[in-house]
């Protein structure tokens, strides 16, 4: 509904009712999925369909002949950062030896990088998952979807290793719910 409510040419009234209605029946007759809220990994949100990448941080599709991204699960393993509440800084894939065990590299223009500056220019949005420290008593990440975003420009430029890398300027739509600080 969160990203419903967000797109420009969605319908109010009716038609929100009617999706309400919808989701009713569905919970009624017990054919929503994952209802229990719970800490778990990354894998889950494969399984109810928000990032189909087990271990990539970006997902995508194709349409026409075109790769566009679709969400972003940014963990800890890159230098991604908040600018602002409403502008995240996501750093592309690949080249880093914290995902995985080699050596430092310049990212590519490819697969997940390539979607999201197909993105860029195509102006659709995407979803942001967020990766934030657990509790003490979790000891796990905890991953928070924190709506859709555009990617509004992204630049290459030298990392923290050294090596060029994709640095993507994501604008949080308006109109959704306030984040959590």
């Amino acid at each position: 509904m969160r990203e419903m409510n967000a797109e420009s040419d969605f319908k109010s009234g009716a038609t929100r009712a009617a999706y309400i209605e919808v989701a009713k029946d569905l919970h009624w007759e017990r054919k929503w999925v994952n209802v229990d809220k719970r800490i778990g990994p990354v894998t889950e949100l494969n399984v109810i369909g928000l990032h189909r990448q087990f271990q990539n941080g970006i997902d995508y599709m194709m349409k026409g002949k075109q790769k566009l991204a679709t969400s972003i699960v940014a963990s800890s393993r890159y230098a991604n950062y908040m600018g602002s509440p409403e502008v995240f800084v996501y750093i592309g894939q690949g080249g880093n030896p914290r995902a995985g065990k080699s050596e430092p590299k310049d990212q590519k223009l490819e697969r997940g990088n390539l979607a999201l500056k197909n993105s860029t220019e195509a102006g659709t949005h995407v979803r942001l998952i967020r990766g934030i420290e657990g509790s003490e008593a979790s000891k796990n990440r905890i991953y928070v979807y924190d709506g859709l975003y555009v990617v509004d420009k992204f630049t290459q430029e030298r990392g923290e290793f050294g090596k060029l890398v994709f640095k993507f300027e994501l604008i949080r739509i308006p109109g959704q719910p306030k984040l959590a600080t």
